[in-house]
C-alpha cells in the first residue's frame, strides 16, 4: 500500500513537472511569434465638420439714433446738444446700428450718417470652433495569460466536517484548465484529486 502510495505522488509529481516544462516552452514561442489577437483597435472620430454656406443680411435703416457729431473728428459724439459756445461746431446726425445673427456668427453694424456717410464700422462673433478636435480610441482586445494558481478549500456538512484541502491549479490563457487537490483532513491518507476544465464562454 505504501509502495502504491509513493508511486501516485510521483506520478503527479511528474505531470505537474511535464505542465510546468510545457508552459516554459510555450512562452519562449509566443515571444517569437507575435500574436495577432493583441494588435490594438484604433477608432478615430471628428467632431467637426465643416460646410460651406452663404446666408444674406438685411440690414434696418429704418430705426436710427439722433446724435450730435464734431465737425473736425468724428469719433466725438454727443447724444443731447450741450448748451455751449462749442455746440456751434456740432452737425446733428443719425446713428444706424443693428446685430445680425445666425446659427455660426453674429454681425454688428454701425452706420453714422449726415447726408453723407461719415463713420462705418463692422464687427463680428464666430459661433463655430476655430479647431478640429479629433479624439482617438484604442482599444485593446481582451488578453489570457497563462499561470499557476495556489488555491484551498474548507467545507464539510451538518454531521461532519472533513473537507481541508490544498491545491494547485495551471490555466492556460483561459482556455483550458488542469488541477491537482489534496484533502489534508487526514493527514495518515490523504485524498488526491485531478481535474480539468474548459472556458465555456469569451
Amino acid at each position: 500500500m505504501k509502495t502504491q502510495y509513493i508511486s501516485l505522488e510521483r506520478t503527479l509529481l511528474l505531470i505537474i513537472l511535464a505542465i510546468v516544462i510545457f508552459n516554459l516552452l510555450a512562452k519562449q514561442c509566443s515571444k517569437a511569434t507575435p500574436n495577432l489577437e493583441e494588435v490594438p483597435k484604433v477608432t478615430i472620430v471628428r467632431d467637426t465638420v465643416w460646410q460651406t454656406k452663404v446666408d444674406t443680411f438685411k440690414v434696418q435703416t429704418l430705426k436710427y439714433q439722433t446724435v450730435y457729431v464734431d465737425r473736425e473728428d468724428v469719433s466725438v459724439i454727443h447724444e443731447n446738444l450741450p448748451t455751449t459756445k462749442e455746440s456751434s461746431t456740432l452737425l446733428k446726425a443719425k446713428v444706424y446700428k443693428d446685430t445680425l445673427s445666425n446659427d455660426d456668427i453674429d454681425i454688428f453694424s454701425y452706420n453714422l450718417v449726415e447726408g453723407n456717410l461719415l463713420d462705418s464700422e463692422i464687427s463680428y462673433k464666430l459661433k463655430v470652433p476655430r479647431e478640429v478636435i479629433i479624439t482617438k480610441t484604442i482599444e485593446y482586445p481582451k488578453t489570457y495569460r497563462s499561470g499557476f494558481y495556489l488555491f484551498s478549500e474548507i467545507g464539510g456538512n451538518q454531521n461532519r466536517f472533513d473537507n481541508i484541502s490544498l491545491g494547485l491549479q495551471y490555466n492556460r490563457k483561459g482556455k483550458w484548465f488542469i488541477s491537482y487537490r489534496a484533502n489534508l483532513n487526514q493527514w495518515q491518507q490523504p485524498t488526491h484529486n485531478l481535474g480539468v476544465g474548459v472556458r465555456l464562454f469569451k
